[in-house]
């Protein structure tokens, strides 16, 4: 139903329209399991480094080559939507997915985890580019509390997966435990997605020219873009290092401990969507993104700067972070739908710019980190 709809005179519940409405709860259960792969690496990176007999600076490439894959992974997908069945598409990630979910936590050796984690950035990429048209295609012109949404579930998923591997650890001492679960959750969405092929058409309305008498609407993709970059990669850099940089500054004592800081990271980013809903629905997408960016520049100015960090002031600052950071994808999204409109090439661009910046900064953050 349509949310300007009064009651009586909305039309029958259809089966079109259950449909509609099965669709979009698949897409933000998508939303979740790509949040749910986003937050594994950083939490079992220690672990990762125990099994492999490396120092986790070392690791930090699987940062980069988990990035490269989703780079590779935006291109395909935008490349591929629209030549074929769209959720056929999705189902084919899917697959990929539970595949390298089942092999992950035995891989012991450098050599296997490197193309592992690649194909993952490449599969959890190629899903999210291809569930974002598609829910800008369902949800076309109201899409931005939609957006808020599913950016909620992908959030979800990211401090769900931290938890997951901290218990699975505690119980026995092994990543299998989690990252089988996450494999479950692709089995059911593989299963609800080929119920409903063919899926959706992934075009949307071509986008909007720009006016004539504002030349500025040319650079609004750019400069999405330039925002995802750099949002992306502070997101992954400090959910990914945080646990390592807590063990390593001896804020405790065991790895299950500091897995939980980056859950403490993302239960911040999910509560802090919820929270700034209500002002996406009152403040232009702008003036949300001013704040935001001012906001995390602050914190990180003030964490930093600390010559001893306690253990209180890197649980604030990591609170803090992730509220300022909330707002950030959802806006940017609902910017560009707005003013030019979205497309899956430009859903592409923008996750390829995010997916280089992921890429970046965490190898950046690493390198300059002591361990």
């Amino acid at each position: 139903m349509e949310s300007g709809q009064n009651l009586a005179t909305a039309p029958p519940r259809t089966p079109a329209r259950k449909g509609v409405t099965s669709q979009t709860a698949a897409y933000f259960l998508c939303f979740t399991l790509v949040g749910v792969l986003s937050a594994m690496l950083g939490p079992s990176l220690l672990v990762l480094a125990e099994r492999s007999g490396g120092a986790p600076g070392d690791l930090g490439l699987l940062f980069t080559v988990d990035s490269f894959g989703s780079v590779c992974g935006s291109l395909l997908a935008g490349w591929l939507l629209g030549r074929f069945a769209t959720h056929l598409q999705a189902a084919l990630a899917l697959a990929g997915i539970i595949a390298l979910m089942l092999i992950l936590p035995l891989l012991t050796r450098p050599a296997a985890l490197l193309p592992a984690w690649w194909a993952l950035g490449l599969c959890k990429t190629f899903l999210i580019v291809t569930v974002n048209t598609l829910l800008v295609r369902e949800r076309r012109g109201t899409v931005g509390p939609f957006m808020n949404v599913a950016d909620f579930f992908l959030g979800l998923g990211s401090l769900l997966m931290p938890v997951a591997i901290a218990l699975s650890l505690r119980a026995t001492g092994h990543l299998v435990p989690a990252y089988w679960a996450g494999a479950v959750l692709a089995v059911i969405l593989l299963v609800w997605l080929l119920r409903m092929l063919p899926g959706p058409s992934a075009t949307v309305d071509r986008p909007r020219a720009p006016d004539s008498s504002d030349r500025r609407q040319r650079w609004v993709l750019p400069l999405v873009a330039a925002m995802l970059f750099v949002y992306v990669g502070a997101e992954i850099s400090f959910a990914g290092w945080l646990p390592a940089y807590v063990a390593d500054r001896g804020l405790t004592d065991a790895t299950a401990d500091a897995a939980y800081f980056t859950a403490l990271f993302w239960i911040a980013v999910t509560a802090g969507r919820l929270l700034w809903a209500p002002l996406a629905g009152r403040y232009a997408p702008e003036r949300l993104l001013t704040v935001a960016f001012t906001g995390c520049a602050a914190v990180l100015t003030v964490l930093f700067g600390l010559a001893s960090p306690t253990l209180a002031s890197i649980t604030a600052g990591t609170i803090a972070f992730g509220l300022f950071m909330a707002p950030v994808f959802p806006s940017a999204f609902t910017l560009l739908e707005k003013r030019v409109g979205v497309s899956g090439k430009a859903s592409a661009v923008c996750l390829c710019t995010a997916s280089v910046g992921a890429m970046f900064f965490p190898w950046l953050v690493g390198s300059l980190l002591i361990f």
